[in-house]
């Protein structure tokens, strides 16, 4: 089953409305990386008009990058695509001791912000987790549930 992207035809100043957009959607890659853009820099829309602004994700380390002390990337393989995380560190972790790195093969949960870096989408990390392999599988159910909530028609707040 494929999400329906169409972009929200109500004014931007609703889209607060849907409740949706005020917290992580969990996605999978596939879906956030055939997501439309908006005008707005960190708003997509997937599903039946549903505006995303933060979404969450359960996948594979599959490559990792922490030689620098300003931000760590991390590509994540949910099996429906592959893509790259970016964590940028605070003042304080970047004088800290090392900060918590992933291996490749370790099943890892992402939420963040969806943004266009260079024609590519990417994934700004709010927070990481590393998870057992089997959140993965129950990941992919629980997002075959979620499903028909984004298949939906959005509400919108007017008559």
């Amino acid at each position: 089953m494929r999400l329906d992207n169409q972009p929200c035809a109500g004014p931007a100043d609703a889209w607060g409305l849907d409740p949706l957009f005020w917290v992580p959607v969990k996605l999978f890659v596939g879906d956030l990386l055939r997501a439309l853009p908006s005008d707005s820099a960190s708003v997509f829309f997937v599903g039946n008009r549903r505006a995303v602004r933060s979404v969450e994700l359960v996948g594979i380390v599959v490559s990792a990058d922490t030689r620098s002390v300003k931000m760590d990337t991390y590509a994540i393989d949910d099996g429906t695509g592959v893509i790259l995380c970016v964590y940028f560190a605070s003042q304080d972790e970047q004088s800290a001791a090392p900060r918590l790195e992933y291996d490749l093969g370790d099943t890892v949960r992402v939420e963040g912000r969806p943004v266009t870096f260079r024609g590519e989408r990417q994934i700004v990390v709010r927070n990481v987790w590393r998870v057992a392999p089997d959140d993965e599988v129950a990941g992919w159910l629980e997002r075959l549930a979620l499903r028909r909530l984004l298949s939906a028609p959005a509400e919108s707040g007017t008559s």
